[in-house]
């Protein structure tokens, strides 16, 4: 049996859509730099900037790959194109999108598990992640700006609901790395947060993405695709419920004992 993958749509850039979308991406990360800049936040260190830099450098590269193996479409000509790689043209959204989204939320979840959480609250949090990812990428595929394409499961009113599921994940995973590692990052080691948002999401995205990808991109059945999107949302609840778990223990320790023990 041959091989058949749905081809990716050609739709015109909607310009002033894209640019209201690109204007209010700006503006939320503006102000949550503007947080960090004015608040007791910044007397921390530049770690929301690395972080914000960090994930924007992850979209350029890690975006086009994931793009075509989820089925992910951006117009091929756009103005308001950053770079076009492996047959996509990725917008300027995309990385700012990245910074505010993975960076800011993984970065207000760092700062929330050192106050000490429970896996209830962790959880919590995590759904939270979904609905906002969901709502943005959703607002993307209403306004022609990107969307998905191919028979994908869960696909109601907005995005697929297990991309994110699988999105929320990775900024709840890159939340708990920034927990165990920006204490013991000084000096010239905080650079390593600009790699570090590529690994967790890359690793997260391409292990909890692994069932839907082969599905989408292979001739299976309408139940096999539908059974495969389950798996995806099941492994990000599985990898976020264990997270959860070690994160109400960890998180409610004295944070010098848990250091120290490190």
């Amino acid at each position: 049996m041959s091989l058949s993958v749905p081809s990716m749509p050609i739709n015109p850039a909607p310009p002033v859509s894209g640019a209201l979308f690109l204007g209010g991406t700006i503006i939320i990360v503006i102000a949550l730099l503007l947080w960090w800049a004015f608040s007791a936040e910044r007397k921390r260190g530049p770690i929301m900037p690395l972080v914000f830099l960090g994930t924007a450098f992850s979209a350029i590269i890690i975006e086009p790959v994931f793009d075509n193996t989820l089925l992910y479409w951006y117009p091929a000509e756009n103005p308001l194109a950053v770079v076009a790689a492996y047959g996509r043209t990725i917008p300027w959204f995309v990385p700012l999108g990245y910074a505010w989204f993975f960076g800011g939320a993984a970065y207000l979840l760092q700062r929330r598990f050192e106050r000490g959480i429970s896996a209830v609250q962790a959880g919590l949090l995590f759904i939270g992640l979904v609905f906002i990812d969901w709502l943005a990428v959703s607002i993307c595929e209403w306004f022609d700006l990107s969307a998905f394409y191919g028979n994908q499961p869960f696909h109601w009113l907005g995005s697929p609901l297990w991309f994110s599921f699988a999105d929320a994940t990775g900024a709840f995973v890159l939340g708990a790395a920034l927990y165990g590692l920006v204490p013991l990052l000084r000096g010239a080691n905080l650079l390593l947060l600009l790699l570090l948002p590529t690994f967790m999401y890359g690793g997260v995205l391409g292990s909890t993405t692994a069932p839907i990808a082969l599905a989408l991109n292979s001739n299976w059945s309408n139940a096999m695709v539908w059974l495969c999107g389950s798996a995806t949302i099941g492994l990000c609840c599985v990898l976020v419920y264990v997270l959860s778990r070690i994160l109400g223990v960890v998180t409610n320790r004295p944070r010098s004992l848990v250091i120290n023990r490190r």
